[in-house]
């Protein structure tokens, strides 16, 4: 295979990592608190067939990044349902360990303490939040009040590097507890949730461009491949 093929290749690798995370971003552009993703690209030098001198380089991912960018709120009027408004995440307790999220679905459990759909207590300052009056207030500060009575305040956290956090699945992430810090930033809306933070239409144009480049490569590897076919034919008449 000669140089111009393996940086076709490289090429139509890269528009297939593209279009799997476009399509990741499409298939939670409805998931709150989701945060899109897209790619960073690179260049690596390679040696002209074994030379060492180096020659035009393929292309390659270099990263995989998460696009931490406010959502847009919508009002639910649910009073479990929180967004933040700012900086920060909510704090959860997992059963592989303390979690952060931007999604802010909560729901009681039957003994009382706020929850995440999938059961995972949302913490405050002193622990799992407990609600046991009837009406719950939460307040832009992050205080949650039961029946008129101050019971706990939401802990919210910021990263100084958010690119520390690793994405996992329902919208969590996790990262070093030591590396978490007071957010101060921010305001607790209750009745709202944040939206996914991914533009649909730009993924839906981004996700036609990338099938035309990949068709481009395999065109261009189609032709490359015949005329080395057709080559070596010749070749072998003489």
């Amino acid at each position: 295979m000669n140089a111009a093929m393996y940086k076709a290749l490289s090429g139509a690798i890269v528009q297939m990592r593209r279009l799997e995370v476009i399509a990741q971003n499409l298939a939670n552009v409805n998931t709150s608190g989701y945060k899109g993703e897209h790619l960073a690209f690179g260049e690596v030098l390679v040696g002209a067939f074994g030379q060492k001198e180096q020659m035009g380089g393929m292309v390659v991912v270099g990263e995989q990044r998460v696009d931490f960018s406010q959502g847009e709120l919508q009002q639910t009027g649910n009073p479990l349902d929180l967004a933040i408004e700012g900086e920060g995440f909510f704090v959860l307790d997992t059963p592989r360990g303390v979690r952060y999220t931007r999604q802010g679905t909560f729901t009681l459990s039957s003994d009382g303490t706020v929850v995440t759909p999938l059961g995972d207590p949302l913490l405050g300052a002193a622990g799992p939040i407990r609600v046991e009056g009837k009406e719950v207030k939460v307040t832009p500060e992050g205080t949650v009040l039961s029946d008129g009575v101050e019971i706990e305040r939401i802990r919210v956290v910021r990263f100084a590097n958010p690119l520390q956090l690793a994405k996992e699945g329902h919208s969590l992430f996790r990262a070093p507890e030591s590396d978490a810090q007071a957010a101060s930033a921010f305001r607790v809306l209750q009745g709202n949730l944040e939206q996914a933070n991914v533009d649909s239409i730009g993924a839906l144009v981004a996700l036609i461009t990338v099938q035309r480049q990949f068709e481009a490569y395999e065109r261009a590897l189609r032709s490359m491949d015949a005329a080395t076919e057709k080559m070596l034919t010749e070749g072998a008449r003489i």
